[in-house]
């Protein structure tokens, strides 16, 4: 497995153009905590926003029939915005690329740059299907890439921490070819098998793939301090 981390930026400054009305009235987009494209087309995510309660409103309540349901909870200097809508084409696309060859996004995917117009992605999945979503994104909006990396998810204490359901909806995804490239099967094949609702489906595999990453990734700066640590000092060449 491969890991990759890189930066997209829209051509025409903006990803949505509900996104745009909220930037106008003042609202600054932090990060995204998580993505899911439903069935239907429509989106739910959860994003880290900064700005006035009023003007969130105000901006989503004119974007008309794009926006289903939304819900604001405040934190400690943020809000966080949790959104149904019907994205644009260009999102739609983009979610589109990473959904067919299967890769998966590491959580959370930061703003930055100027007026946080570029979003930061981190992904791992294999070396193929990593390059055939690079490709196929370079189509659509500039991206820079900043880090290449392996990535070994061979540690079984990752999935000491599932529980047993998502042990078990974790394997009947990998045996049904959820995990392969392209990808065999959808949510309702899954749940056909495990007798749930797609959604169930859905948020049991984000659940475990948010656990299995974190684990993962803090467990390899683990190994990593320490291959530091042993790494004897410099030789001195014989001349």
């Amino acid at each position: 497995m491969r890991s990759v981390t890189y930066t997209l930026t829209p051509t025409r400054g903006y990803f949505d153009r509900g996104a745009e009305r909220l930037r106008e009235r003042g609202v600054t987009f932090e990060s995204i905590l998580d993505i899911d494209r439903l069935e239907d087309g429509t989106i739910i995510t959860q994003k880290v926003v900064r700005g006035d309660r009023t003007a969130v409103r105000e901006a989503l309540e004119e974007t008309g029939e794009a926006v289903v349901d939304y819900q604001l909870t405040d934190t400690d200097r943020t809000t966080i915005l949790q959104l149904h809508y019907r994205p644009s084409e260009l999102v739609d696309e983009l979610l589109g690329i990473h959904h067919r060859h299967a890769v998966l996004l590491d959580y959370p995917l930061a703003y930055i740059g100027p007026e946080n117009r570029s979003l930061r992605v981190a992904e791992i999945g294999r070396e193929t299907a990593l390059r055939r979503v690079l490709e196929e994104t370079r189509a659509l909006v500039d991206v820079e890439i900043e880090r290449l990396g392996n990535y070994d998810p061979s540690e079984e204490r990752a999935f000491a921490d599932l529980t047993e359901r998502q042990r078990e909806v974790l394997r009947v995804a990998i045996e049904e070819g959820y995990y392969e490239e392209p990808r065999q099967v959808t949510y309702e094949d899954i749940a056909g098998r495990l007798d749930c609702s797609t959604g169930t489906v859905g948020q049991h595999l984000r659940r475990i793939e948010a656990r299995l990453m974190s684990t993962l990734v803090a467990g390899n700066e683990r190994c990593s301090e320490t291959d530091r640590d042993r790494d004897p000092a410099p030789s001195r060449s014989v001349r």
